[in-house]
């Protein structure tokens, strides 16, 4: 079926932006619909996803004519071919290959983006240096890869959802993934020099925070949140990274990343992770941090910047002041039943920022991968694994809030709320 001037789908006159019907269409149709489609053929953009047409489009499609054609030997060994490929495909019981097999819903639950997600960052991600292997292909490997980390189920189960012959194979897909998109798409969306100073300032402040913050004067000062997570992880044989893992607080064994949020809830970057005995508390990470200025920290803020954290950095407050930047972290009782009201006012204040640095770790544990204990040989990859996690929450979810029109407003009446005595 083929008309040079009307759409092989719903058979209106073509229009601007026609598109040829891709030969993995016209394929699929000739085998599930026995419609032969010649080559060349074209039909409405409108009908597409993903440069492939969609389900409604492929069932919209009749013959219309019939006629014959001759077939060499070669055409009928590749025809056949090609059927054993979809007859293989299939077969399994998650196809990344064929966008078509999964809809939007099981792209969200498998890999945590929506299909059009996982489609651009597979194409972001194909500019890198891993390749298609006779075990799988590139969209593939990424989608094994992001339903280890969403789902945080083993490699020996992966192996039985994607019909794989076994772990290993599964671990070099992984690998290879995992390599790909360090390289490729985690530098453009994590640590200080993806995202610069006034870009945090002018994008992802809000306008309550400066109101707050700044007390709406400032437009130059930075305002993030920091705050450390846990991570658990598996009891070790090895007698000195055991007792340097294991916490005396949550009586088990932990790493704990140090993560800097903006108000909005974009992540700047995620530093570590660290050791979790008593000699690394919060406090102590963060003034290691500092001194060693890692990932050139010092560089990215300047003097001023406002750091909001919570009780437990106590101690680094005063190498913070050292450096030239502004503290600002709840009350302490210091002795007393309660707070008076200006410390309860204040510490209701930083709280109404602060919030946000905590839904940034709900994200992060929202990859079950982070929520359950890893294993040892795992933790290796584990500052890749969780780079990775930052930068896909940052490129495909929302803010956790942003500025409105009555913010200002809002941030004016809680200052002078605040100044009160009483509530």
């Amino acid at each position: 079926m083929h008309s040079p001037r009307k759409c092989c789908v719903c058979r209106e006159n073509l229009r601007d932006h026609a598109v040829k019907i891709t030969s993995q269409d016209r394929d699929f149709i000739f085998f599930s619909r026995n419609i032969w489609i010649p080559e060349g053929a074209r039909c409405c953009s409108s009908h597409l996803i993903n440069h492939l047409l969609s389900k409604e489009a492929v069932d919209q499609i009749k013959p219309f004519s019939m006629r014959y054609q001759e077939l060499s030997s070669s055409d009928v060994q590749l025809l056949l071919s090609k059927a054993q490929n979809l007859f293989e495909n299939g077969k399994k019981r998650f196809n990344f290959d064929d966008p078509r097999d999964l809809n939007d819903d099981e792209y969200r639950l498998l890999t945590s983006l929506s299909r059009d997600h996982f489609t651009d960052f597979v194409q972001i991600t194909s500019s890198s240096t891993i390749r298609p292997s006779c075990n799988r292909s590139m969209r593939t490997a990424v989608g094994i890869y992001l339903c280890k980390l969403r789902l945080g189920i083993s490699n020996r189960l992966l192996a039985c959802i994607f019909q794989i012959t076994d772990k290993q194979t599964v671990s070099r897909s992984i690998n290879s993934a995992r390599q790909a998109i360090v390289k490729s798409f985690a530098p453009d969306n994590l640590d200080f020099g993806h995202v610069t100073r006034q870009d945090v300032i002018a994008r992802h402040t809000t306008t309550i925070a400066r109101e707050l913050m700044c007390a709406g004067d400032s437009t130059d000062t930075a305002i993030i949140s920091i705050d450390g997570t846990y991570l658990y992880s598996q009891k070790s044989r090895n007698n000195e990274f055991q007792r340097k893992a294991f916490n005396l607080y949550k009586k088990r064994s932990l790493l704990k990343p140090m993560m800097i949020v903006t108000i909005t809830g974009y992540i700047v970057t995620c530093i570590g992770p660290f050791m979790s005995d008593f000699n690394k508390d919060d406090a102590a990470i963060i003034k290691d941090i500092l001194l060693r200025s890692t990932d050139n920290i010092l560089s990215w803020l300047k003097e001023h910047d406002i750091l909001v954290v919570g009780r437990e950095f106590r101690d680094s407050i005063s190498v913070m002041k050292a450096l030239g930047l502004e503290a600002t972290m709840p009350s302490f009782f210091d002795g007393r039943r309660q707070f008076s009201a200006e410390d309860a006012n204040e510490s209701g204040c930083i709280t109404k920022i602060r919030w946000v640095v905590e839904a940034a770790k709900r994200r992060l544990k929202q990859f079950k991968y982070f929520a359950n204990p890893i294993q040892n040989a795992s933790l290796v990859y584990l500052e890749s694994d969780m780079s990775i996690t930052c930068a896909l929450i940052n490129h495909y979810q929302p803010p956790k809030t942003r500025s409105k029109l009555e913010d200002e407003e809002i941030g004016v009446q809680i200052i002078q709320l605040r100044q009160q005595k009483k509530i």
